[in-house]
Formats: structure tokens, C-alpha cells, sequence
């Protein structure tokens, strides 16, 4: 790409201004080729432990021991698929760039088969539940899973497809419901677009009844605005280039949300305001961010 702007540049099809960024693109050409030959990196499934190249241009290799991992979520950056391990507090990333796709999801399928260590099941089941800590989990598709503090899936999300056609991710003609289910798959809240323009609006339905609304207050997408039937309203704010969100209430009770990835957040509510009404409206407005990522 960057030989090819020099080469309109040259012939003056295109403006000498795209020299800078012809010469970007080849240098960074470059230096990915440089890396690749002089500092060749491998992902490896070992016995105990997988080695994992990490950091920039991926020039480390991390172990992660298969009995530290926590969880495996597969996700999409860019219509690219992408697996993320979470192992010690940490998440670590790989696409399929590093491998062939058919070995991509060879270690995908190798990764999903590990058994659980039973010792580390067996200390989440002593462990007391605390109330207001979740863990979210979704993909671009709008489907996931919601886990409390132990690590235990407590509902699951979905978006379910139009008449089982292929979903329109962003939804400009139509947006799909965003349904929460228990674990026998039991419906327990749905919520529906209301109004698209000017400002989005959704409504929250309990047993066919609306007992919530939710508004974006922002044209940047950040900020929404919770309206509970007989409760506390609240604000719900995702600054720009930050991985922590905040959320308040009316009545003095406060959100807090750290993005671990985009396909992650780690919740946190005020356990006198934890409901699963609220719940499902972080993890609607959850979804709707990574429709615009």
C-alpha cells in the first residue's frame, strides 16, 4: 500500500500529502517483516502450560498454566475472530494472524476441552456469594453470560436473530430485542427499541409489562439514563479513552465498571441496589457499545 502511494504520488494522481503516509505504511511494513524474521515467535500447547507471545510486536512469551485459567471467551475485533484467556487476574489476546485458521480453532477446541482443576472448583463453592459483583461477557453478536462473584453463571443474555436471517450487527433498519434468561432458559426480561432517532429509547419488559426505560443522553453513545418504574433513576456514563465507568443514582447508590476487554466488564453495584433489573440494563448497554466498536 505505501509503494503504491508513492507510485500515484510520483505520477501525480494523488496529492504529494500522501507521501507521509506511503511512508508510514512502509515503514511500519518493514518493521513488521524485520520482527517476524529476525525475532520469530511461536504459540505452544505444552503439557501443563501455554505458551502465549505477548507484548509489543510480540516480542515476550508468556506462560500460562492451564491450571490458572479462569475462563476462555471467543470474540470478534473487526470481523476477525479473537480468543481471550483470563489466568490470574490477567486477560491475554491471540488472533488468528499468529496461526493458520484451522490451528486457530484447533487450540480453540484444545482450550475449551481442559478440565476444570477440582481443587479450584471446590474453593469458589465455599466461597459466599457477594452481592453486587458480576462478571459480563459478551460477544459482538449480542450473545454472553453474566457471573457472579464465585465465578458461576447466574443468567444469559441473548439477541435473538430476525426470522433466522444472518444479524444486521449495527441496526440501522432494525434493532434486534435483547432478551436475559435464566440458566433453564426461562425468559426473564426483554428489552425492545422504542425510538431510534432523535435520541434511542428502549423499553424494559418484566412478564410483558414495561417497568424500565432507557435513554441515551449523549450523541457520542456514552451516557445513559435509567428510568425504574417506582425506583431511583440512574446515570450511566462511559468517558471516552478510559476502561472505568461510573454509574449514580438518585438516591446516592453508585456503579462501578472496569473494562477488562470489550467482551468483558467486571460490575460492580452497591449491594442495597442490586436487582436484576439493573443487571440486565448494564448488560444491555453492554451490548449496545460493542455494536459501535
Amino acid at each position: 500500500m505505501g509503494v503504491f502511494l508513492f507510485s500515484l504520488a510520483s505520477i501525480h494522481w494523488a496529492s504529494f500529502g500522501f507521501l507521509g503516509l506511503g511512508a508510514l505504511l512502509t515503514v511500519g511494513g518493514l518493521v513488521f517483516t524485520v520482527r517476524r524474521i529476525a525475532f520469530p515467535r511461536f504459540l505452544e500447547l505444552g503439557q501443563d502450560a501455554v505458551l502465549l507471545p505477548t507484548g509489543l510486536l510480540q516480542r515476550r512469551t508468556t506462560k500460562i498454566y492451564y491450571a490458572d485459567i479462569e475462563w476462555i471467551q471467543e470474540g470478534m475485533i473487526q470481523r476477525s475472530p479473537q480468543l481471550s484467556i483470563g489466568a490470574n487476574g490477567r486477560t491475554f489476546e491471540f488472533n488468528p494472524f499468529m496461526l493458520g485458521t484451522a490451528d486457530f480453532f484447533a487450540v480453540i477446541h484444545f482450550l475449551n476441552s481442559l478440565p476444570a482443576p477440582k481443587e479450584k472448583a471446590i474453593s469458589r463453592q465455599n466461597q459466599p456469594i457477594e452481592r453486587g459483583k458480576y462478571c459480563f461477557l459478551c460477544s459482538h453478536k449480542g450473545n454472553g453470560k453474566i457471573y457472579d462473584s464465585r465465578g458461576e453463571i447466574v443468567w444469559l443474555v441473548q439477541t435473538p436473530r430476525f426470522n433466522h436471517r444472518r444479524l444486521f450487527r449495527l441496526g440501522f433498519c432494525r434493532l434486534p430485542d435483547f432478551v436475559v434468561y435464566d440458566k433453564t432458559d426461562k425468559e426473564l426480561i426483554r428489552i425492545k427499541c422504542e425510538r431510534r432517532l432523535p435520541g434511542a429509547r428502549f423499553v424494559m419488559l418484566e412478564d410483558g409489562a414495561p417497568v424500565c426505560r432507557i435513554r441515551q443522553r449523549s450523541i457520542l453513545l456514552n451516557k445513559y439514563r435509567m428510568d425504574f418504574a417506582g425506583q431511583p433513576k440512574w446515570t450511566f456514563h462511559m468517558p471516552l479513552f478510559t476502561g472505568n465507568f461510573k454509574g449514580n443514582s438518585e438516591g446516592g447508590a453508585r456503579i462501578q465498571v472496569h473494562l477488562q476487554t470489550h467482551y468483558q466488564w467486571y460490575v460492580f453495584i452497591d449491594s442495597d441496589a442490586d436487582s436484576l433489573r439493573l443487571v440486565a440494563a448494564l448488560a444491555f448497554i453492554h451490548r449496545e457499545r460493542l455494536r459501535y466498536i
